[in-house]
């Protein structure tokens, strides 16, 4: 269960929380199912945080660091990712959907079965991610990476792909043109 105290540090914002975090040597905060929607929580340390089931949905999480953190189950709806950080972070069965994940970088994260159905996803770097299962049904995945990424059973009907440094997976056409993407 999320700490009182930790409720409180994270409502006074990232210098706090980040400060404690180095004062107080924690390595892995106990967030699990905190209640956290709409809080500002850009450029916070959550690495190695535990976040499972935790409401996170329209909350502000750009510049956050969440590498190898685990959310798994988490409500990220609405919340805002931009240029985010969770390298290796655990995110099986996360809610994305309307959130901003321009930039956001999951480099060998735990996707599995997270739904992403219908988002902008530009920029987004999945390298070595595993995103088995997950609905990518109808993303703009423009300029994303997705070299070595798993898209086994994944849901990729109507997805827009449009890039270099790609592996397109097998049953969807790259985009030739850029009229698409305009």
């Amino acid at each position: 269960m999320i700490s009182q105290a930790f409720a409180e540090l994270l409502e006074e914002g990232p210098f706090a929380w980040n400060a404690f975090r180095l004062d107080e040597g924690l390595t892995s905060p106990d967030l699990r199912r905190a209640d956290l929607p709409g809080r500002v929580l850009r450029r916070v340390n959550l690495t190695d945080a535990d976040l499972q089931e935790a409401n996170l949905s329209d909350a502000e999480l750009s510049l956050a660091q969440l590498t190898r953190a685990n959310l798994s189950g988490a409500d990220l709806r609405g919340a805002n990712l931009d240029g985010a950080e969770a390298c290796e972070a655990r995110l099986k069965g996360a809610d994305f959907r309307g959130a901003r994940c321009n930039g956001l970088k999951l480099t060998g994260a735990d996707l599995r079965g997270c739904n992403f159905h219908g988002m902008d996803l530009r920029r987004t770097n999945f390298t070595d991610a595993d995103l088995r299962g997950a609905d990518l049904a109808g993303c703009r995945l423009l300029w994303s990476q997705l070299v070595g990424a798993d898209l086994s059973d994944a849901n990729l009907s109507g997805a827009e792909i449009l890039g270099e440094a790609m592996t397109v997976p097998s049953g969807m056409r790259r985009q030739q043109t850029l009229s698409s993407s305009r």
